[in-house]
């Protein structure tokens, strides 16, 4: 019995450090937020961005229907590294991302895009980067 308490201890303590706690994990950072309209009438997009329930981040964006004013792209909408929750409102829906759900291994750099869609839906995309 005790053989297997000494085995189980060695192990947790040879492979503890390795895996590391979600404390020392590096913080994820929002890279750019990117908003697309693919319908043929303008509209009203608010973002916001909060951390911890606090808001850092706030504007509202005009998105047209052609070409040159469809897509807005803000890149480093804020300094920091953080667990940052990001709201769209466009044409009365939300669209809510945590980007901490979009880490993926070392790609700690999330972006996200929220599109309103020609068929009539609203819809966000995330993508994950090593470096922002």
């Amino acid at each position: 019995m005790k053989r297997r308490a000494i085995l189980s201890l060695s192990t947790t303590v040879m492979f503890g450090g390795c895996l590391g706690t979600p404390e020392s994990q590096p913080q994820p950072r929002l890279a750019w937020i990117w908003l697309q309209n693919d319908r043929e009438k303008e509209y009203e997009v608010d973002v916001v961005v909060e951390v911890e329930g606090e808001l850092v981040f706030s504007e509202t964006y005009q998105l047209g229907p052609t070409p040159d004013s469809a897509n807005i792209s803000v890149d480093n909408p804020v300094d920091e590294p953080g667990h940052y929750v990001v709201r769209a409102t466009m044409d009365g829906e939300t669209r809510e991302v945590n980007i901490a759900d979009f880490v993926d291994g070392d790609e700690i750099c999330v972006g996200v895009r929220f599109s309103l869609l020609n068929n009539g839906s609203v819809d966000y995309w995330t993508k994950s980067m090593q470096q922002c």
